[in-house]
């Protein structure tokens, strides 16, 4: 065969190739191969299973939750008595500062007495009550107060009486002198205040 015949047919054969169609494939609607058939009754247990699933975790989170809040509520009690012990330490340290500085400021309001009575250089007097004032601030600032006996009614919860008189010039019980400054911290006494009480009882004199 010569060269041209081979040609030809080669041709002739890539053109008969070009021609040919593929035939489309079927496809069967029908056809559930490589599917899993599932049931009706195993899809309704397979709802059942995640409804159940799901009510459980409901009760969960709501038991997680219950939890939080009881912890919640247990870290804020532990907070208010920890601020409570605090508050209390400081207190309770202040009042026995303050304890051991009273009877300095006992010394100085003697002194300072003592002195206006026997006439000491003025300027050493007016030293000794700027420091006594000084102190008394410093106090005030921490809670501190005087109780003021003087003119009272005797209270034996802020008064302690050392000694009595006998007076028509004042009402009975009346406080008349005082002895020793007693303090305040804030509500709490601190010191009595020592004081001189009147006892006159007018019906019994005029006996």
């Amino acid at each position: 065969m010569t060269r041209q015949k081979e040609d030809e047919i080669n041709k002739d054969g890539d053109i008969r190739m070009n021609n040919q169609k593929e035939e489309p494939k079927v496809v069967n609607k029908n056809d559930t191969s490589g599917c899993d058939e599932i049931s009706l009754e195993e899809l309704k247990n397979i709802c059942e299973e995640y409804r159940n699933n799901a009510e459980e975790y409901q009760k969960k989170s709501e038991e997680y939750l219950k939890n939080l809040k009881s912890l919640k509520a247990e870290f804020e009690n532990y907070r208010k008595r920890e601020r409570q012990f605090r508050d209390s330490f400081i207190k309770s340290s202040n009042r026995d500062l303050i304890l051991k500085i009273l009877p300095v400021m006992d010394d100085m309001d003697n002194a300072i007495l003592e002195s206006k009575k026997n006439e000491v250089h003025q300027s050493y007097v007016e030293g000794a009550e700027l420091i006594y004032r000084k102190l008394l601030n410093i106090l005030e600032k921490e809670g501190v107060r005087q109780i003021t006996p003087l003119g009272e009614k005797f209270d034996p919860k802020y008064h302690e009486a050392m000694m009595t008189i006998s007076s028509p010039d004042y009402e009975d019980y009346a406080i008349v002198d005082e002895l020793r400054k007693g303090y305040m911290l804030n509500e709490e006494v601190l010191r009595a205040a020592q004081v001189s009480v009147n006892r006159w009882d007018k019906n019994e004199k005029e006996r």
